[in-house]
């Protein structure tokens, strides 16, 4: 009888543990996608509103952050770096917790295909708090003419298409993963 009730346990503790480690099947889906694009655009349009005042107190008030159905906290912000452009700055967090590299990257190459990036330098990075972030430089000349271009509104076969893009596209960015070390106040 005690063996019984050790294997019972022992099923019940796996089980316990799968149930919350986080699932990324809704993440990679082409409906997600498809939302990220939408608030991204909403995104980028309120970021650029607010070049050069700083980080907002509530982004998500602000409009210039979202969170996707799969729990996925996105911020885009917007400094200006001199005369050479902006810098522009998209966070990614998992509110269930930790972020797995795979998905971080597949998001951050969803995003630059998004925004039309192609050949523009990318940089992504996790911070020491878990916070992936996709950092790339836009220079002055180009400014305008990126602001006035809008993040494309998916239907579901670009959406499927995307999804092959962008799990393709990761490779690279993971590769060159960087480290950031941010201190939040407490």
């Amino acid at each position: 009888m005690l063996k019984w009730l050790l294997v019972g346990l022992v099923v019940f503790l796996v089980y316990r543990f799968a149930m919350k480690r986080p699932r990324y099947d809704r993440l990679f889906s082409p409906n997600h996608l498809i939302e990220l694009s939408r608030g991204l655009g909403r995104a980028k349009v309120a970021a650029l509103g607010r070049v050069g005042e700083g980080p907002p107190a509530d982004p998500f008030a602000e409009g210039s952050g979202f969170i996707t159905s799969a729990n996925i906290a996105v911020v885009y912000t917007v400094a200006k770096a001199g005369e050479d452009g902006h810098e522009h700055h998209v966070s990614l967090s998992f509110r269930g917790g930790a972020f797995s590299r795979a998905a971080a990257g597949f998001l951050a190459a969803a995003i630059c295909r998004l925004l039309g990036l192609g050949e523009t330098p990318c940089v992504l990075a996790v911070s020491n708090s878990g916070i992936y972030h996709l950092i790339f430089q836009v220079p002055a000349a180009d400014e305008a003419r990126f602001a006035a271009r809008s993040v494309p509104k998916l239907d579901e076969s670009s959406a499927r298409r995307l999804v092959g893009v962008a799990m393709d596209d990761r490779g690279p960015l993971l590769a060159r993963l960087g480290k950031l070390d941010v201190n939040v106040p407490k």
